[in-house]
């Protein structure tokens, strides 16, 4: 008879010791994620006062998990759910308060990462406007560094349905990008 050995990621790791008690290895946690967290609720929420108010709460509940511990062998993808629903429920609450397009432009969000060209505008303003799955992926991809796998093993899909979804997402953020108006892609001509 055969045993079947499961991996466990260092992440796993570190969340067994901080469960049981171990700060060090929460604080190395922080360190691996937050940085990714941040960028990931900024990029969903286009907020960046939202978007550390979210990667706090999120990190206060991993600390309270500590009264009720429990083996998570998967803990990126557990704490990228807490920080997708985190982000969800604002997005939701806006709804409630007022519609982004009402708001006069001076007031809309800017990430404190500088200026950005022309070109980044135009980028972002289409990914704004893609559906929250798609958009989801290529932040995940790009602006998180994960792989599609790591994706796919994050939002509980498999491989091939990220991948479609990655491709797909691509394909609309061209096609927005593409629709703008002549004048927003004339940095874009060298693209072609």
């Amino acid at each position: 008879m055969t045993q079947t050995t499961v991996a466990v990621s260092d992440e796993a790791v570190l969340m067994s010791r901080h469960l049981a008690g171990d700060d060090d290895a929460f604080l190395e946690l922080f360190s691996r994620l937050n940085h990714k967290l941040f960028i990931y609720s900024l990029k969903l929420l286009g907020d960046s006062v939202q978007a550390e108010d979210v990667t706090q709460e999120v990190w206060e509940k991993l600390i309270m998990l500590r009264r009720q511990p429990q083996e998570y062998l998967n803990p990126v993808g557990y704490i990228m759910k807490m920080v997708r629903n985190h982000c969800f429920n604002q997005i939701k609450n806006r709804k409630r308060v007022s519609h982004f397009s009402t708001m006069d432009e001076t007031t809309h969000p800017r990430d404190t990462e500088g200026d950005r060209t022309e070109l980044e505008e135009i980028v972002l303003t289409a990914l704004d406007g893609l559906p929250v799955e798609y958009r989801e992926v290529l932040i995940l991809n790009i602006y998180c560094g994960y792989t599609l796998q790591e994706i796919a093993d994050m939002l509980d899909k498999s491989t091939d349905a990220i991948w479609k979804r990655a491709s797909r997402a691509r394909d609309k953020l061209r096609a927005a990008v593409l629709a703008m108006p002549d004048f927003q892609r004339q940095e874009l001509t060298g693209l072609d």
